[in-house]
């Protein structure tokens, strides 16, 4: 985030918890470029503003692939572990990163990172489509965990259904985490729908064991585990933050009733089944609509200012859909 307070105020005023980072790269330019130096200091104020905060937590966060130098990964990897927290970055989401580290160092992405020492289950990397058996056996045995978003890896055409083993990696006892990614790569940020994605995508590739119950506790139990906060989410347990889904079952997707609940949830539901949601034990939405914030407004308002920025940028906010003749 390039300005992770007011994403925190922003956390604050919907009323939900998550993690907060703040981009930084050492090599190349870029908005969130900078030296070492800089790019650290970035992460050390996320750290401090989130420090005592109940609901979320500040992770160190860097871009990833290959913009950022041996350096920085290390001191960003130290930083994680003395402030007791998280590193997260992307990797080989395409073919593009093994390819660069291959120019670089000679090696696999991963294998590199591992070689660094930077590697650990502080550690969650963005993506890994492309990896190798090493890579793959790195990722088990260092217990880094890795986030999946396949409707991006669709969204932009970069070989998930040929390449991904994000299945072999669940099987062996790997860390994965369903995500949506952001808006301009995966579109809808709807975790059934990635869900669904995700067992297809398993199942299609030979996985037949990969099914709804699978997918389903890669949305939750196992999602929080990736990101080392089972002890807190993921499941309903005494002790545990009350945070809460509820899943309306009076629309067509559920008539009629399957025996198995999750087999529908999975494969035939979608976000738009949601009817309410608390989070640490506040009603944020109810009956489908959201309590804390005023959404026609914030409608309104993002698609002025979705028209300014296309204005300013000389682009043509028409629609390039229905074709006039």
């Amino acid at each position: 985030m390039a300005h992770p307070d007011r994403v925190l105020a922003a956390y604050d005023a919907v009323g939900v918890g998550g993690t907060l980072g703040s981009w930084g790269w050492d090599v190349g330019d870029g908005p969130w470029a900078g030296s070492v130096d800089d790019v650290v200091a970035r992460q050390q104020h996320v750290l401090d503003v989130t420090e005592r905060h109940p609901r979320v937590r500040g992770w160190v966060t860097l871009v990833g692939h290959d913009l950022m130098s041996d350096e920085l990964v290390a001191r960003a990897s130290d930083l994680a572990r003395a402030r007791s927290t998280n590193l997260t970055f992307h990797i080989s989401p395409s073919i593009a990163d093994g390819a660069a580290y291959g120019r670089r160092s000679a090696t696999r992405p991963i294998v590199h990172l591992g070689d660094l020492g930077v590697l650990g289950p502080h550690v969650l990397v963005a993506h890994a489509v492309h990896v190798d058996d090493a890579e793959l056996a790195l990722l088990v045995s260092q217990d880094v965990a890795v986030a999946y978003c396949p409707w991006a890896y669709l969204r932009l055409g970069q070989g998930v259904g040929r390449a991904g083993r994000h299945a072999e990696l669940v099987a062996a006892g790997g860390r994965v985490a369903l995500g949506c990614d952001s808006e301009n790569a995966g579109d809808a940020v709807d975790l059934l729908r990635t869900a669904t994605l995700a067992a297809g995508l398993a199942r299609d590739t030979g996985h037949s064991w990969f099914g709804a119950h699978t997918a389903l506790e890669l949305a939750t139990i196992e999602g929080a585990r990736a990101v080392g906060m089972d002890r807190d989410i993921g499941s309903l347990e005494a002790g545990k933050r009350a945070d809460v889904v509820v899943i309306g079952t009076a629309g067509p997707a559920w008539v009629p009733r399957s025996p198995d609940p999750v087999l529908q949830l999975v494969w035939a539901s979608d976000g738009r089944d949601v009817r309410h949601v608390v989070a640490s034990g506040r009603i944020v939405v109810r009956d489908g609509h959201c309590t804390t914030v005023d959404v026609d407004a914030l409608r309104g308002e993002a698609t002025a200012r979705q028209a300014r920025i296309l204005r300013d940028a000389g682009l043509d906010p028409r629609p390039r859909w229905p074709v006039e003749g």
